[in-house]
């Protein structure tokens, strides 16, 4: 009785989007998670969740952005270079608040995010997406930013391709390659074990630790 209970609480419509914090132009709410249902508890994400913002921000600075390399790049097997998605700069503003997020999201629940960075380079286009966390992964889709330009689908010329990758790559889920690479109407998701990641950094004597299971 008490599994069909949790079950049929988890099959409740989530709650509406609702903003944690605004300030200027920078937005952090609560969404629906598209992506979060059914009766397996393995579909929904393990929220609320406690991680330390010293430990997002160092799962967060491992996440980087590739443009897709094409038709010619693959004939040639060229692989484009990528670069952080996050500057330091941007990690100090986010991660606090993300980290706070992650404790009030429920289980149909993702954080998205929109803000500008304060880097020089970075201030022409904003930064957005949505993070949660999902059993020992923390799911990471990104939707807008300044290494990259984005349309609308239905209108072309279509916005540039990119993927997402994670340094070490050890880490990232196996087999989701094509969720990390997106396409026009499917923005790029990257998913980290970041148990594992918190784990081994701890392992090395760094100040971050692996959050309790």
């Amino acid at each position: 009785m008490l599994l069909v209970g949790a079950l049929a609480g988890c099959s409740l419509p989530a709650p509406p989007s609702r903003g944690l914090y605004q300030q200027g132009r920078m937005v952090v709410q609560l969404e629906t998670d598209p992506s979060a249902g059914g009766i397996d508890a393995a579909g929904w994400n393990t929220h609320p969740a406690v991680i330390q913002t010293a430990q997002l921000s160092s799962v967060l600075r491992g996440v980087r952005i590739r443009s897709a390399q094409g038709l010619l790049g693959s004939l040639l097997s060229l692989s484009p270079p990528s670069e952080a998605v996050f500057a330091e700069d941007d990690l100090a503003l986010l991660a606090p608040i993300l980290a706070d997020g992650l404790t009030q999201a429920g289980g149909g629940e993702r954080l998205g995010f929109r803000f500008w960075s304060p880097q020089p380079g970075r201030r022409y286009a904003p930064i957005s997406g949505h993070v949660a966390i999902r059993g020992s992964y923390l799911r990471f889709g990104l939707t807008e930013h300044p290494s990259i330009s984005w349309q609308d689908p239905e209108n072309p010329p279509p916005g540039s391709l990119f993927e997402l990758d994670f340094q070490p790559a050890s880490y990232v889920r196996s087999g989701s390659d094509e969720e990390r690479k997106g396409s026009h109407k499917v923005r790029p998701l990257i998913q980290i074990d970041y148990r594992g990641y918190l784990a081994s950094e701890a392992s090395k004597g760094k100040p971050q630790t692996a959050p309790s299971r």
